[in-house]
């Protein structure tokens, strides 16, 4: 069989990991077919597949040309089946088609998306992936019951397929270099770790209201908050100084992967405050670097952290704050948490995810199973 997959933002910051390592997973895996690889200008690089052929083209992203060209790419190169890990797919294709669908957050949380125009797009193109797909492929359990609810797609083409941590993450930084990113980022003492992007649903200004009330029960502590803010930084600025903890609080922006690692490696703990998440990367990365994690009971984050992390209701910053000072603090709860978050990393692995996702092609290519599917 002939795979084509649709890499064209492998070098976005959180889907581009998730494409990284599942190409490089089921190229390795399973190198009796052949592979299309689809990818940015000058993306060859990013993904390490050598028996795979590479096609580096600018072809952007939400537009109509590439409902076009990307059906002409797929029939030049004779594709049997285009695996998307995007919600994202040419609407007249040459060949069944397997989607990831992550989460349908912007139909869950409007409010993270702003423009009108681009929540009817995204409903439009969320609509016609669920319906067209041959085979849909999400991170979740809970992902799947929001898509089923959402989209109103068939549940029996719907297959949940654990993603897994980066390779890059599941060891701790080396010492020299915690110590070289506490230096540039200005960190002078131990420190909380919430790490994404601005959004309203990410909940960083109760984060904000619960680390005021741990300083204010005598912890002694830093709040780093890594990640892109954008528009958001000087209204958390603001909450920070009306709160009269800004001084306590430091944004990275965005980090490298390098500098990522370390952050996770020197935190005491790192806290996901989320109302809503389709999967919860942080939570794995930050259990793979040994760091106590402290996260939101809401949505798939008690699905992904298991039993391995203390959790706390997301509207209810004086219960975050206990939930935190009990990890910051108590030696006997921080041991236990990251020992639970060892093993509870053992759940997830990116050959487990490969076999699994080429399962869901044999499915959508109506054939049988290859004996080592059983395994």
């Amino acid at each position: 069989m002939k795979i084509a997959f649709d890499l064209r933002r492998i070098g976005n910051p959180g889907i581009g990991r998730y494409m990284k390592c599942l190409a490089e997973s089921i190229t390795a895996q399973a190198p009796e077919h052949e592979y299309l690889l689809i990818l940015p200008p000058q993306g060859g690089h990013l993904v390490l597949a050598p028996n795979a052929q590479k096609l580096c083209t600018g072809l952007r992203y939400y537009s109509f040309r590439e409902q076009v060209k990307l059906p002409r790419i797929l029939s030049r190169h004779k594709v049997d089946l285009l695996h998307s890990p995007h919600f994202l797919l040419p609407l007249m294709r040459p060949c069944p088609a397997v989607a990831t669908i992550h989460d349908v957050i912007y139909l869950a949380c409007p409010e993270d998306l702003p423009s009108f125009t681009g929540r009817l797009y995204y409903r439009a193109m969320m609509n016609a992936c669920s319906r067209t797909a041959t085979r849909i492929v999400t991170d979740s359990e809970h992902s799947k019951d929001e898509i089923i609810r959402y989209l109103h797609a068939d549940p029996a083409k719907i297959e949940v397929v654990y993603p897994a941590v980066d390779p890059f993450f599941e060891s701790a930084a080396d010492p020299a270099q915690v110590a070289s990113m506490r230096s540039r980022f200005g960190i002078d003492r131990d420190y909380l770790l919430c790490v994404g992007i601005y959004k309203p649903r990410k909940n960083h200004a109760r984060l904000l209201k619960a680390f005021q009330l741990l300083l204010k029960s005598g912890v002694q502590s830093q709040l780093v908050i890594a990640g892109p803010m954008g528009e958001g930084k000087p209204v958390l600025q603001r909450v920070a100084d009306e709160l009269g903890v800004a001084d306590h609080v430091s944004f990275t922006g965005f980090v490298n992967d390098v500098d990522l690692r370390a952050l996770y490696s020197g935190a005491r703990v790192c806290v996901c405050p989320s109302f809503y998440e389709g999967f919860g990367f942080t939570v794995l990365e930050a259990m793979a670097c040994g760091t106590p994690v402290v996260c939101s009971s809401a949505t798939s984050l008690p699905e992904v952290a298991g039993k391995a992390a203390l959790y706390f209701d997301p509207q209810k910053p004086e219960e975050m704050a206990v939930q935190l000072g009990r990890a910051f603090s108590d030696d006997a709860v921080r041991s236990s948490l990251i020992a639970d978050g060892r093993r509870n990393l053992l759940r997830f692995s990116w050959s487990e995810t490969a076999r699994q996702t080429l399962a869901v092609y044999h499915a959508a290519l109506q054939l049988p199973l290859p004996r080592a599917a059983y395994a």
